[in-house]
């Protein structure tokens, strides 16, 4: 009789859970309107709203491309096949990553930042990870946006591989909104998660293929061993780039199992960091 009550009372507590966490996702989807305008506000406040904002947006990773074609491109000869192809592989390479890392950083302190209104006001936490990824969306489909025009100005070819676009972006965003929950869980918890991310974040840039060519491929040397490159493609980072550069760059069908797999990481990070985050979110005021 005992163990049937525990068994029981087991069930009522998972299921209590259960209806928790689908009650915060029925709160989030009713507050569409809160995450319009916290992206609204998030983009006013780096200017992003107007024209001068928007250049700025894309001249300040502009300068960092600069350094690292000097740097890399000339200095490490990754430019001596094609140098206007390598500009075009550099700042996709550049646009993807600072979408990735601008969200896992920001996540960091969102909470945070948000104290104030935390404090004061009842509404799903959840809004503010969404609407900041929403507004590194924006920055990364303008900095595309841009990028596909001037490839077009200069004459480089396009094919109907451009397709998987959407596809490269949509897993981005499901994958970096899912670690943003985790990472903005964390911050609530660990002063130090910001730095400990940015130390993690920038191992992975150099660990990722932004500013070389990883395989040989296209007439391009590559720096990783064959061998190798199945645990190097386990960087979720390193598989969406090569989405990314085929549907941009090489006029390529992506490889269908690389976006299996990335389809498979970015699902578990989106539906584990929503729960670890739901599941935490009535103990965000104690501890901000």
């Amino acid at each position: 009789m005992t163990e049937a009550t525990s068994a029981s009372q087991v069930d009522h507590i998972l299921a209590d859970d259960r209806f928790s966490i689908l009650g915060s996702l029925r709160d989030v989807l009713r507050r569409r309107e809160t995450i319009r305008m916290l992206v609204s506000v998030n983009l006013r406040a780096g200017h992003r709203d107007k024209l001068l904002g928007n250049l700025w947006n894309l001249l300040d990773p502009l300068l960092f491309l600069g350094v690292y074609f000097l740097v890399f491109g000339i200095g490490l000869r990754q430019a001596a096949h094609d140098p206007l192809e390598f500009v075009a592989y550099l700042s996709i390479g550049v646009l993807v990553f600072r979408f990735f890392d601008g969200v896992v950083m920001q996540a960091a302190s969102c909470l945070r930042a948000h104290r104030g209104i935390i404090l004061e006001v009842r509404f799903p936490k959840a809004v503010l990870p969404i609407s900041l990824c929403l507004s590194r969306l924006y920055d990364l489909l303008w900095g595309l946006a841009v990028l596909i025009g001037l490839m077009l100005l200069i004459g480089m070819p396009f094919s109907p591989a451009l397709v998987w676009l959407p596809v490269a972006i949509t897993l981005q965003f499901f994958l970096c909104l899912g670690l943003g929950f985790m990472v903005a869980y964390l911050g609530v918890f660990f002063a130090d998660t910001a730095n400990i991310i940015a130390v993690l974040t920038r191992l992975l840039f150099f660990a990722s293929p932004i500013f070389y060519f990883a395989r040989s491929e296209s007439g391009h040397t590559g720096i990783v061993p064959e061998r190798y490159m199945q645990y190097y493609m386990l960087n979720p980072v390193a598989g969406l780039l090569d989405i990314y550069r085929n549907a941009i760059l090489w006029s390529r069908t992506p490889d269908l199992e690389n976006i299996g797999y990335l389809a498979a990481i970015a699902g578990i990070a989106l539906v584990v960091g929503f729960v670890v985050f739901a599941r935490g979110e009535g103990r965000f005021a104690k501890f901000l």
